[in-house]
């Protein structure tokens, strides 16, 4: 039996959301993974460190042995795979899929506390250090592109919401 849908009983049929947003940021989720897992093995084998080019500016190992390369004791890289694991979890198919007003929020508070860290280390890399981590680079770039997909999917929900509201309203 399928819903009746349409004009005569003032629903609207919702659009199905783009299947490119959970597909990229699934991509972008597993290369911040693996950034993160080279970068923690990196951290724990003294006797391997990060490839990167060295320069006055670039400088990986630097970067990933001060003082700045820990949160309240706790590998960065370590934090990074626990970030990127628990927001692969909010992009599930299910997770996705889903109209739980907690995934969606938990999407983009994750995003938005990943973002706000971004901005603390690169500061303390660029300010500080001196020195900047390829590397950590490319999990900052990462962590504002999910931002960005997650922000640009609510604003989508949004827009889709009022539309359908104003159609109702008519």
């Amino acid at each position: 039996m399928t819903e009746d849908v349409g004009p005569r009983t003032g629903r609207t049929p919702a659009s199905p959301r783009p299947r490119r947003f959970p597909i990229v940021m699934t991509f972008l989720t597993l290369i911040g993974l693996a950034i993160s897992l080279y970068l923690t093995v990196a951290h724990y084998s003294h006797e391997i460190s990060p490839v990167c080019t060295e320069s006055a500016t670039i400088d990986c190992a630097a970067v990933t042995s001060s003082e700045y390369s820990e949160f309240m004791g706790i590998p960065l890289p370590v934090l990074g795979m626990g970030f990127f694991v628990g927001f692969g979890a909010l992009i599930t198919p299910w997770a996705w899929r889903s109209e739980k007003p907690a995934l969606r929020r938990g999407r983009l508070c994750a995003t938005l506390a990943g973002v706000v860290f971004v901005v603390y280390l690169v500061s303390a890399e660029l300010i500080v250090l001196g020195k900047i981590c390829l590397w950590c680079t490319a999990v900052h770039i990462v962590t504002v592109l999910l931002f960005g997909l997650v922000v640009a999917d609510e604003y989508r929900r949004i827009g889709q919401a009022s539309g359908a509201l104003r159609k109702v309203r008519q």
